[in-house]
């Protein structure tokens, strides 16, 4: 099939004006007809979308190269599977779906050679830890399963089974590996493939210094009268032989693969690649100087560019840059850069403006050849507009702290651990809860009859207990910054949310969602410089919100309570069953069922438009409103009777209504299950479904009291009916609501959000007293919290128009699962001390990894974690090391960044609050609300969100760049990005904080330059008056 030539001016037209001049900046680079330069840097400030920006540079090459090659191959390098998964589909170039393939890893490349060379257009990804830095290893096991088959292609019959398949079973089973290699499909395998792969182990030199093919056979022949997975030296010998066998097989992938642009994301992460040494080196080396192809990298530091005296860097950061610019532009031009910095410098210590500002122009005109940076700040007057510094409430230092300390202290002291200073001001509960701790294991190991570990245990305040925890009494947080966090977020109230309040409501909300201190409440994004902190503030912030939500529901003689942390909790309220034939969830459904009548006569915009009101409107009107248009409708289906037993069937009038319209489309619909005839829930689910689409308007008793009022209630809160409408947002408008497409993914997204009020934390929560219906509940809440506004602003923030996209987001977001962290119950009983493990679930707050579920049953990954962070649902603190996130999203529904311990340095600072000051983020969103949220142009407008970004960006100052309102907004709100520090007073942390602070402006000015803070200090205040002596590598 013809791959069709992308349309570029498409492929451009959604990029903002600063992001499309660094593209037109960088292909003018890469590829002058004059003076081009094959390699080059965008370093623009993180969250400026620089994945974008490479994909107008992937969308320029192609059509630039697309009438003089035969095929372009594009390859995209990043540095682990969590941002791949992010990007990728942000990089598609055209419609056809099929032109990108994530080997994973450059060995495995061979499998999909085939399909490249049949095709124009080729989009190539992998990491370079499993493709460049290739050890002496077995490697995975389709590796080896890939390196069989190709040496049977190439030497045919002397590849037998028997000695052959066990040099490359390595530690796999017989039966896994022999299953493996005959689902392997051959025809991925060219013979000219096969032959290159060879000819190359007879050029290359084995472990033992003979040729790699003479090597090989030795060693598989000594493998005839072995059995099983031999150790000792053969096996060693056989992996060292694979290892280098890998190699030769990346070489070749390498060599078929005829790069034409390479893309090397957060590149920083590998720069081990740039040095001359090294296998992995080499190997990058061929890739990136194939004729003809051109490396672009992306990265927001893509250097040390500040690092103080004291840090383990020292002054590396002055070599870093260097050769980062050596790299990119030659040895002799990053000699001339060095060269006019140091005369920079020069002349800025005399005081010599002139010659400083000649100078600084010669090294800003070597940097803008290879690279490019944009900073967002530069936009507001003092670089510095958005973002303020708040304080923690609460941070405070309790006599039991210390206590804590002396007991943490004296066990260190007799088992011979470090200091453990820095671990108890950084968690508490620190012997309790860290793990993979020098003095943890040293504990562990020690002899716990030993008198002196009693009495250091016995010496300060007690620990976490699981009697304590059993009992669900009220834990002290023991930690001052634990004290502030906990105060922050459960104090104010945030146990008490569902979800994040809207940041545009359409009508009064009700509840926790009215309250001042929550409605601008944004979620928390926690970073720590040590690893016990997150999962101590999991478990502390969580059990503290599980134990006042189990206080609320007990109090109230819910159905939904419990009183014992290690009790069997309540299970899903919101069930379907068939007992003795009777169905039990018939009200419920009316909950689920997304309904076209009522979706349309429950719309509060459309109710808005009929009645000429602005946003926000006054619940009572809304729900009148509402009201009268559902006894309109009513009035059109037969009455009932006037005596007799109410029929609770009559709650699926939205049914009934819709069949009216030739819309009974119910049993039809698929709410997110899959097709297990053995599930009970299922079973009986469709049950209740079938029972609806069957059901007779004529054969309905006596209607409900509460019928219209329920009616109302599921027209403006059900929760099919929110769904529909907040698709129907995306997809097209009004009309899309009838669309069977649509009607399904808002039945799945129903479902997910039926799960999601079914976990015992929520219907803790929502459930109000001790007697009636939860699906009732359910509704009010819905209703109350503005559930349709919080779902229109995730689907825009989702920034897709795929009905089935978005399902699987909500689904993801709503349905993770609680996870369960670890603690040690550490007692003294009988002059000994006893440690028992027990488990402590996470939810309101977690931490940023990989965790197991609470049944056991399945792995809790980051990417899970980070779908549901960045959603409007629990959890609303993450806590994580800042280590390995660059490149990651947090700001869809957090503004507040926590430096539990503080970086060192002021682009680190930056670093970690982009974060969450990143493209139509939270606090974005909540001022362009404030500014714009009344507008008559919101409510007429099908997508509410895509309209208050055009006006906002409509009233943009010319010469402004887009940049505003998407990243820095009109100031109409309060919400900014908020940095929180929760430091004692009079601590090093609060001397750090000012001297951070006073940097974050000023580093500019002294990029590049070595012993940076001498050079600010010299400058003093004076720094903040040479800004425009600053290198500015901004496109013009």
């Amino acid at each position: 099939m013809t791959t069709p030539r992308p349309d570029l001016e498409r492929e451009l037209e959604g990029l903002k004006d600063f992001q499309l001049r660094t593209v037109d900046r960088v292909h003018e680079r890469l590829w002058d007809p004059v003076d081009p330069t094959r390699r080059f840097l965008v370093a623009d400030e993180v969250g400026l979308g620089k994945t974008l920006v490479a994909r107008g540079v992937i969308a320029k090459a192609i059509d630039h190269l697309w009438d003089t090659v035969d095929r372009v191959d594009v390859v995209y390098i990043c540095s682990n599977g969590q941002i791949a998964r992010q990007n990728l589909p942000k990089l598609r170039i055209g419609s056809d779906g099929d032109e990108r393939r994530h080997a994973d890893r450059l060995t495995l490349l061979a499998t999909q050679l085939r399909k490249l060379e049949g095709r124009k257009l080729n989009f190539v990804s992998f990491t370079p830890g499993t493709s460049f830095n290739i050890s002496d290893s077995g490697g995975h096991v389709g590796e080896r399963v890939l390196l069989y088959w190709l040496l049977k292609t190439a030497w045919s019959s002397e590849v037998r089974p028997g000695p052959w398949v066990r040099f490359f079973q390595g530690r796999v089973s017989d039966a896994n590996f022999d299953r493996a290699l005959k689902n392997f499909d051959r025809r991925q395998l060219t013979a000219e493939l096969g032959r290159e792969f060879a000819e190359s182990l007879d050029s290359l030199k084995g472990p033992m210094g003979g040729r790699l093919s003479d090597e090989l056979r030795a060693c598989v022949r000594e493998f005839v009268p072995v059995r099983g997975n031999p150790g000792g030296s053969l096996g060693h010998r056989r992996y060292r032989l694979i290892g280098k066998m890998r190699q030769a097989l990346a070489r070749t992938a390498v060599r078929k693969l005829e790069p034409d642009l390479v893309i090397l994301d957060e590149f920083q992460r590998f720069k081990d690649l740039m040095s001359d040494e090294g296998e992995g080196a080499e190997l990058a080396r061929e890739l990136f100087d194939f004729e003809g192809c051109r490396l672009l990298l992306l990265s927001a530091t893509p250097f040390k560019m500040y690092t103080l005296p004291e840090e383990p860097e020292g002054d590396d950061h002055y070599r870093d840059f260097v050769d980062t610019v050596s790299f990119l532009a030659g040895p002799d031009r990053a000699a001339r850069v060095q060269r006019e910095s140091g005369e920079l410098r020069r002349a800025l210590y005399a005081g010599d403006l002139a010659t400083a500002r000649a100078a600084r122009d010669q090294v800003q005109a070597e940097l803008r050849r290879v690279m490019t940076r944009t900073e967002r700040l530069a936009t507001t007057p003092d670089r510095d507009g958005f973002v303020v510094t708040r304080g923690l409430p609460g941070v405070a230092l309790a006599s039991d702290d210390v206590r804590d300390f002396r007991r943490l202290q004296g066990v260190a002291k007799v088992v011979n651990g470090q200091d453990p200073l820095e671990y108890w001001r950084a968690a508490p509960y620190v012997l309790e809860l860290m793990e993979n701790y020098q003095i943890k294991h040293r504990f562990q190991d020690h002899d716990p009859g030993d008198p002196a570990l009693v009495s250091a245990l016995s010496a300060g305040a007690a620990g976490l207990t699981w009697e304590q925890v059993r009992g669900y009494q009220r834990v002290d947080p023991a930690n001052a910054k634990m004290r502030g966090l906990a105060a922050d977020v459960l104090d104010r109230g945030a146990w008490q949310l569902v979800w994040i309040p809207p940041s545009m409501p359409y009508y009064e909300l009700a509840g926790p969602y009215a309250e001042p201190q929550l409605r601008e409440f944004t979620k928390r994004l926690v970073f720590s410089s040590w690893a016990v902190a997150p999962k101590a503030i999991g478990t502390v912030i969580s059990y503290e919100a599980e134990r006042r939500i189990a206080e609320r529901a007990a109090r109230a003689s819910s159905a939904a309570a419990w009183t014992q942390y290690d009790a069997t909790r309540p299970t899903g309220l919101l069930t379907f069953q068939k007992t003795d034939g009777r169905l039990t969830g018939v009200p419920a459904l009316g909950l689920l069922y997304p309904s076209v009548t009522l979706a349309e006569a429950g719309d509060p915009l459309d109710v808005a438009r009929t009645l000429g009101r602005t946003l926000p409107m006054a619940r009572s009107e809304i729900e009148a409103e509402v009201r009268r248009r559902i006894e309109e409708l009513l009035a059109t289906l037969p009455a009932g009777p006037e005596t007799g037993v109410e029929d609770a069937r009559w709650y699926w009038a939205a049914a009934l209504l819709d069949r009216q319209r030739d819309l009974d489309l119910m049993a039809e619909l698929p709410y997110g299950l899959a097709d297990d005839p053995d599930d009970v829930t299922q079973r009986g689910f469709g049950d209740h479904l079938d029972a609806a689409a069957e059901l007779e308007d004529r054969a309905l008793g006596r209607r409900p009291d509460d019928l219209v009022q329920v009616l109302v209630l599921q027209a403006l809160g059900g929760l099919g009916n929110v769904a529909l409408r907040a698709l129907s947002r995306v997809t097209g408008g009004v009309e899309a609501l009838s669309d069977p497409d649509i009607r399904s993914y808002a039945s799945c997204i129903a479902w997910s959000l039926r799960n999601m009020f079914n976990r015992p934390e929520i219907m803790g929560i929502v459930r109000s007293s001790g007697e009636g219906a939860y699906w009732l509940d359910v509704l009010r809440h819905s209703v109350g919290g503005g559930l349709q506004s919080v779902l229109d602003e995730y689907v825009h923030v989702l920034n897709v128009t795929s009905a089935e996209t978005i399902a699987e987001e909500v689904d993801a977001a709503a349905s993770l699962r609680t996870a369960v962290q670890t603690f040690t119950d550490i007692q003294v009983r009988n002059g000994r001390v006893v440690s028992t493990p027990h488990r402590t679930r996470t939810h309101l707050a977690v931490r940023f990894g990989r965790g197991v579920t609470e049944d056991d049953k399945s792995v809790m990954r980051e990417g899970q974690v980070r779908t549901a962070f960045n959603s409007p649902f629990w959890p609303f603190v993450l806590a994580s090391t800042s280590v390995g996130q660059e490149g990651l999203d947090f700001h869809h529904y957090s503004h507040a960044i926590v430096h539990w311990n503080l970086p060192s340095n002021p682009v680190d600072l930056e670093q970690r609050e982009g974060r969450v000051h990143r493209y139509q983020g939270h606090a974005v969103r909540r001022n362009v609300a404030a500014g714009y949220g009344d507008r008559p142009e919101v409510v007429r407008a099908a997508n509410p969100w895509a309209e208050l970004f055009r006006l906002a960006a409509e009233d943009r100052e010319p010469g402004v760049s887009d940049i505003y309102p998407s990243w820095i907004p009109p100031l109409a709100g309060t919400a900014r990005i908020e940095r929180y520090v929760p430091a004692l007073p009079l601590s090093k942390e609060s001397h750090a904080l000012r001297r951070l602070l006073r940097t974050v402006g000023a580093y500019r000015l002294v990029l590049g330059q070595p012993r940076q803070e001498d050079l600010l200090r010299y400058l003093g205040d004076s720094a903040a008056d040479l800004d425009d002596l600053r290198i500015d590598l901004e496109p013009r």
